[in-house]
């Protein structure tokens, strides 16, 4: 993969997949996660022809660390990478813990992004009216039960969680998750997904924990932005079956964001909605709003 070497001297690792000429997409990956390719998730968006740039959030993989970073900084960095690759007009993807960056993008960067498609992403730690962890399976309700018990005890909750997915295989990672996966979301995890989630998380935690920890404390702090800042069309796609963000996080992003076409998908689980479809869900993306149309394009 490549590195860009940053205005402040970090380096952000990235990636480019995708045929040539194609409409820009970046894609924001989940908590843990990488740049790396991911066939099962990526090759919808590209047999539709659209070229997608992933890339690891500071502190993972080969990204510097960026200590304190929050939602906002980290769509800065992106602004900044998808300017050096030569590119104007794109889309956003968000999935997951990628969700939130995904907006950021839109906010930060409002004369670029065309618009975003949300799948399965968190809502705001504090959001009002809303129970952030009800519906959770337990490994996540411990998760973010360490939040204002200091960052020591998270940093030891993160390290018991990666270390129970890198290097396993995915039916005992399926074992180590079981509260978080409803039968939907285990059989997508068993079968060829595993493999590829298995390579991307294992490269985002190669040089330990920390992008895992600043993830987890960029989503639960003001993630300095507006929601309703944001102008561009919103696709938000969630499953109700959904054991590691509910659809109640869904149903209160749909309820704050002005431009957002609603997806509420019974039965469908974290996983489940994503593999296999990401690029239909773009193409509606693309008939919406503004033109779909080699202005995206740009030299990456």
């Amino acid at each position: 993969m490549q590195l860009l070497r940053l205005p402040d001297g970090r380096d952000l690792e990235y990636e480019v997949q995708g045929p040539s000429t194609g409409p820009l997409v970046l894609f924001h990956h989940g908590m843990p996660g990488s740049a790396v390719p991911m066939d099962t998730v990526l090759v919808s968006m590209t047999e539709r022809g659209f070229r997608v740039i992933t890339y690891s959030r500071a502190g993972y993989g080969a990204s510097s660390p960026a200590p304190g970073r929050s939602v906002a900084d980290t769509a800065a960095d992106c602004a900044f990478l998808l300017s050096h690759l030569g590119v104007t007009r794109y889309l956003v993807v968000g999935w997951s813990a990628g969700g939130p960056h995904a907006l950021a993008g839109a906010a930060v960067a409002p004369e670029s992004v065309e618009g975003v498609l949300l799948i399965a992403s968190f809502a705001p730690f504090d959001a009002e009216g809303l129970d952030f962890v009800e519906g959770m399976g337990a490994q996540n309700v411990a998760q973010f039960g360490t939040i204002g018990q200091g960052e020591p005890a998270m940093r030891e909750l993160v390290g018991q969680m990666a270390s129970a997915v890198r290097g396993n295989a995915s039916s005992d990672v399926g074992t180590e998750m079981a509260s978080l996966l409803p039968p939907v979301d285990l059989a997508v995890l068993t079968a060829e997904y595993g493999a590829d989630n298995a390579a991307n998380m294992d490269h985002g935690l190669s040089g330990g924990d920390g992008g895992w920890v600043a993830d987890l404390a960029a989503l639960t702090n003001p993630w300095g932005f507006d929601l309703g800042d944001i102008t561009v069309p919103v696709e938000l796609w969630h499953g109700t079956a959904d054991q590691m963000v509910p659809v109640t996080h869904g149903k209160w992003l749909a309820a704050h964001l002005p431009t957002a076409q609603v997806h509420l998908e019974p039965g469908q689980g974290h996983l489940s909605l994503a593999i296999g479809s990401l690029g239909e869900k773009l193409e509606v993306l693309s008939d919406r709003g503004r033109p779909a149309t080699s202005s995206r394009s740009g030299t990456a």
